[in-house]
């Protein structure tokens, strides 16, 4: 239903679109009150980085020199985020036997392309 305004009622219009802005800005300055920024990380240094790692601080060295664990340097230090050293031991998790089990098994499933022959295995 469309509103047809006159030139008498353009005033009481503008006042109810005053109102209607004063409210989405009343609201969105809650809503920023209640968004609460992302904490950054504090960096952690090499010494806690071994501890973390339970690794010798060469072999920390020796893995950063191959990038295979997350660092930062800035500079000539060498600085971890403990949320990313914590992931990367996740990530190195081996399987259990049972589930490395089951995983070859549906490995071979799944290269099974045809039924094996009748006579296969009377060779």
């Amino acid at each position: 239903m469309e509103r047809i305004l006159t030139f008498e009622a353009m005033p009481q219009a503008i006042l109810e679109l005053i109102d209607k802005v004063d409210t989405i800005q009343a609201d969105i300055s809650e809503l920023k009150e209640r968004h609460i920024p992302k904490v950054e990380e504090a960096m952690i240094g090499i010494d806690e980085a071994c501890k973390i790692l339970n690794r010798a601080k060469s072999t920390v060295y020796a893995l950063t020199q191959a990038h295979k664990i997350p660092y930062y340097q800035p500079g000539k230090i060498l600085q971890f985020k403990r949320s990313e050293l914590m992931a990367w031991l996740e990530s190195g998790r081996k399987s259990t036997s049972s589930q490395t089990k089951e995983q070859i098994i549906e490995e071979m499933q799944k290269g099974v392309r045809h039924k094996p022959k009748s006579n296969w295995g009377m060779l």
